[in-house]
């Protein structure tokens, strides 16, 4: 009880106790997709937050923690009944973890007065005084590939095509506000069921000159193979992040050589930081980190923070780290760069940088 007193204290700006040798053992419940379309970026997601704790001593805010792990299976059902298990039964002090846009919205409704770190999924809606995002939302997210697009390309003659779920959906509508134009056209495909998306790609008109995509997973993958088969020789692609993450280039290798995206991350960033997080993780895993990987280790690091500072996670401020600088703004959802990256020889080369632009 005095763990969940303590960590419910500085979420809401309580003030943080002292730690020494006696202090109660902090627990993170991770809900994650162990199993299903995004078990891939499930995996990475471990990964970084045990890797966060080794390289801390197994310590958060100064306090012995402990890391509790739970399959949402990649359903909203699922993570609902797994976030009432780890508050009910484990006891965890807060959760973390959340792939998926529909699990993310269903944990935290279940999650009452327990904190929530969102470390990637994307909803515009997910929000609350306890709940905080160190990944971006998917209004940000599509938002910044528009405003490159517009500069870029102009601001005629795109299509927008997406896996027809809230991301997906939310992406497009936050591209669209950043191009200041009208798409010629927007294609949704059906969520986590296509493999064929042949008669997808036979939609697009034939004046289009750019299509921005949406996917992430399994069906970026299946993606980005029928993009190369069927539409690659007919218009030029801007992808979102999840498109060209780690997880996909390692399923698709030469099929994303040359493909531009907009994203907040890459392995490829050149500052210290960056430098020391990619040799751990290489020196852990024999490859270069995703962008969820980054994310994860960034929800711990703020989880670490607000346990030891004053007034909590909501008064942690700039966190500076491998992506770069960045912050929570006043509804918990970080202010960051976005980079412009090229996939060139098996690695997302940064291009540009695109400041941000919300206060």
């Amino acid at each position: 009880m005095l763990g969940l007193v303590v960590l419910m204290a500085a979420g809401c700006g309580g003030a943080v106790p002292l730690s020494g040798e006696g202090d109660p053992l902090v627990k993170v419940g991770a809900i994650i997709s162990q199993t299903g379309v995004y078990a891939v970026l499930g995996d990475d997601m471990e990964t970084a937050m045990r890797l966060y704790l080794d390289d801390h001593g197994g310590r958060l805010g100064g306090r012995p923690a402990e890391l509790v792990v739970a399959d949402d299976a990649g359903s909203p059902e699922e993570g609902q009944a797994q976030a009432r298990r780890l508050i009910d039964d484990e006891g965890v002090d807060v959760i973390t973890g959340l792939i998926a846009s529909p699990v993310a919205e269903s944990v935290v409704k279940a999650a009452g007065s327990t904190p929530v770190v969102i470390a990637n999924a994307g909803a515009d809606t997910l929000g609350g005084p306890k709940v905080f995002r160190v990944s971006y939302t998917n209004h940000d997210h599509g938002y910044a590939a528009g405003r490159y697009a517009a500069e870029r390309y102009g601001r005629e003659g795109v299509v927008l095509m997406a896996s027809d779920y809230s991301a997906g959906i939310e992406t497009l509508r936050g591209f669209t506000e950043g191009y200041g134009a009208q798409p010629l056209k927007r294609i949704l495909t059906p969520y986590g069921r296509v493999t064929d998306l042949e008669p997808y790609f036979a939609q697009i008109p034939p004046e289009a000159k750019l299509l921005y995509a949406f996917y992430a997973g399994g069906d970026a993958v299946e993606f980005l193979k029928g993009y190369r088969q069927h539409a690659a020789s007919k218009v030029k692609l801007l992808a979102c992040q999840n498109l060209t993450d780690e997880d996909v280039l390692r399923a698709v290798g030469q099929d994303a050589e040359g493909i531009t995206s907009v994203g907040m991350y890459s392995p490829a960033l050149d500052d210290p930081d960056n430098t020391a997080f990619v040799t751990r993780w290489r020196a852990k895993t024999g490859r270069n980190p995703s962008a969820v990987a980054l994310q994860s280790w960034d929800a711990m690091r703020l989880i670490d923070r607000g346990l030891a500072k004053e007034g909590g996670m909501a008064a942690v401020g700039e966190l500076d780290g491998p992506r770069g600088a960045f912050r929570l703004d006043a509804t918990h959802n970080p202010v960051q760069n976005w980079y412009v990256r090229e996939y060139q020889n098996g690695v997302n080369r940064v291009v540009a940088t695109m400041p941000p632009q919300k206060e």
